[in-house]
């Protein structure tokens, strides 16, 4: 028997067996914990190309290999499904532990170059970033304002954002529909908030990792370079804190790889006993983010059709940490509006949150109270009392001379 031809896709193989007019077709390949190398298997047989229904395999199970060859024999005698089979299985156990081509890392003597922006520095070139935050505080709304501005290359927008790069565009939504994303997309053309653009848009059911052929299609065929993907438990297919969650988030970060394209997308707020806030789900959803951002909705009241949120910068694997981004929302039922506005820190974090991002600035080394005013946004006299109240706590101490500090704890 002749070797297949093997050409590599999104998340699997194709062997092409030109002689006995047979294509192998492997997807899903994925090692498991248990020990299985699984993948889906689909066969395309003889000149009809009639389709055998898709099948999961276990490659590292010489029982289930010697079944299936058994089950095949008896449909198809045509085929030596025993070397075809065997053939299969040795090129996916081989090609799934080859891993990528080795290369050599040559550092730039002059003129380092940081990966660059889509829009900065929400959006970075080539890597996971997240927005996460509470319901109701118009992460989509934001999502869709900045693929909007990337689609067209706005670089001179009232939000603030500022598109570096025009870059296809794309949507993979989890959490709503084709008419509600609509809605919210033509209200922010019509208040003119972001130019006239067409979303490429696809609605999913599945985790990411399970329907990667159908999205790798999808990415193909309108030559995405931006996906923004809503929202992140879905896409992974778990929320839980669990070693399921996880394996879960692993896989998500793996199948975005394959894709090489920048990915934004949308999470869920979890707070947690000490009060800090981070990504709903698996701690290694904030690990493999790669930047990630937090909107908070102002404590300020505002009008029952506007919302003031904030943009907080939080990790960042590539960069250092920027002030926040303030914008001020109007809506009507046929409009939104998005313009940019100052974004007061204190307006914003909560009194936990704000102690804990005090004591996170002060492990820098000692601060006067001027300092702790421009690294919140607060005035001097509002640095003074947030001081004096986390002193009341034994957070810091006073030290002398202006500064301030945390204190010194002995050991015994």
């Amino acid at each position: 028997m002749k070797p297949p031809e093997v050409t590599t896709g999104i998340s699997g193989y194709s062997f092409n067996f030109i002689e006995d007019n047979l294509l192998v077709n492997v997807s899903k390949v994925r090692n498991h914990n248990d020990g299985r190398l699984a993948g889906d298997i689909k066969l395309i047989l003889g000149k009809s190309k009639q389709e055998e229904p898709a099948f999961t395999f276990n490659f590292n199970s010489s029982t289930t290999r010697k079944q299936l060859v058994k089950s095949l024999d008896e449909k198809y005698p045509d085929w030596k499904w025993l070397e075809i089979i065997d053939e299969v299985t040795r090129q996916v156990q081989n090609l799934s532990q080859a891993g990528e081509e080795w290369s050599i890392i040559q550092p730039t003597i002059s003129g380092v170059k940081h990966p660059g922006y889509y829009i900065e520095p929400v959006i970075m070139k080539g890597v996971p970033n997240v927005i996460y935050g509470d319901k109701g505080v118009n992460k989509t709304t934001l999502l869709l304002t900045m693929l909007g501005l990337i689609s067209n290359g706005v670089d001179d927008s009232e939000t603030g954002l500022i598109a570096s790069t025009q870059a296809k565009v794309g949507l993979l939504d989890w959490e709503n529909n084709r008419a509600l994303t609509d809605y919210t997309t033509s209200r922010l053309v019509e208040g003119m908030t972001i130019p006239y653009f067409e979303l490429p848009y696809m609605r999913c059911v599945h985790p990411l990792t399970d329907d990667m052929e159908h999205i790798g299609n999808f990415i193909d065929s309108n030559k995405i370079e931006v996906m923004g993907i809503d929202s992140l438990g879905k896409a992974a297919g778990s929320d839980k804190f669990d070693s399921a969650g996880k394996g879960a988030a692993l896989h998500l970060f793996e199948s975005l790889d394959q894709f090489n394209l920048t990915s934004v997308i949308i999470g869920q707020n979890a707070k947690n006993e000490d009060g800090k806030k981070s990504i709903y789900g698996s701690t290694y959803y904030t690990y493999y983010s790669r930047n990630i951002f937090r909107i908070q909705a102002s404590k300020e009241q505002l009008g029952e059709d506007e919302m003031l949120i904030a943009l907080i910068h939080e990790e960042s694997n590539f960069s250092k940490k920027y002030r926040p981004m303030g914008f001020r929302l109007s809506y009507t039922d046929t409009t939104i509006k998005i313009v940019s506005e100052v974004a007061n820190l204190s307006e914003f974090i909560d009194k936990v949150n704000m102690n804990r991002d005090l004591l996170d600035f002060l492990k820098t080394g000692a601060k006067t109270a001027k300092a702790v005013g421009i690294e919140f946004d607060i005035s001097d006299g509002k640095a003074r009392r947030l001081l004096k109240q986390a002193e009341r706590k034994n957070l810091v101490k006073e030290l002398g001379s202006g500064l301030w500090g945390l204190p010194i704890v002995f050991y015994s």
